[in-house]
C-alpha cells in the first residue's frame, strides 16, 4: 500500500468515484475503498484518508514486463496506456503532477528517517 499527499482543498473538489471511472472505466465499492482493474493492473484499490492523503493498493501483472522485454508491441501499448491513465488519475485526485508527487515522497522519507 502507498500513500500520496493531497493538495489542500483537492479532495473536496474531486469526486473520487467519477475520476476512477473516467480513468479505469468502472469500479465497485469494498467498504470505503474503490476497487477496479485496468490493462496491466489487475487490482487497483483507492480511497481518501481524510482530506490530506490518498491511499492506494495496486497489483501489476508482471507478465507484461516479460512480454515487453520479448518485443511484444501490443503488451507495450497496454502497459503504456495503463501507466498514462494511472498518472492522469493520480494528478487529478491529488492535485499534484508526477514530479511534485516525487518531491513530496522524498520530503516525507527525509522526515521519517
Amino acid at each position: 500500500m502507498q500513500s500520496y499527499p493531497v493538495k489542500p482543498g483537492q479532495a473536496a473538489k474531486v469526486n473520487l468515484a467519477d475520476s476512477f471511472d473516467a480513468s479505469f472505466d468502472s469500479h465497485k465499492k469494498e467498504g470505503d475503498w474503490l476497487v477496479g482493474s485496468y490493462g496491466s493492473m489487475p487490482s487497483i484499490k483507492v480511497r481518501y484518508e481524510g482530506k490530506k492523503e490518498l491511499q492506494v493498493d495496486t497489483v501489476t501483472d508482471k507478465s507484461f514486463a516479460l512480454k515487453v522485454a520479448a518485443g511484444d508491441k501490443a503488451a507495450l501499448a497496454v502497459a503504456m496506456d495503463t501507466q498514462r491513465r494511472w498518472n492522469e488519475f493520480l494528478e487529478g485526485v491529488t492535485g499534484y503532477d508526477a514530479k511534485t508527487r516525487g518531491k513530496k515522497a522524498q520530503e516525507a522519507a527525509k522526515k521519517s528517517a
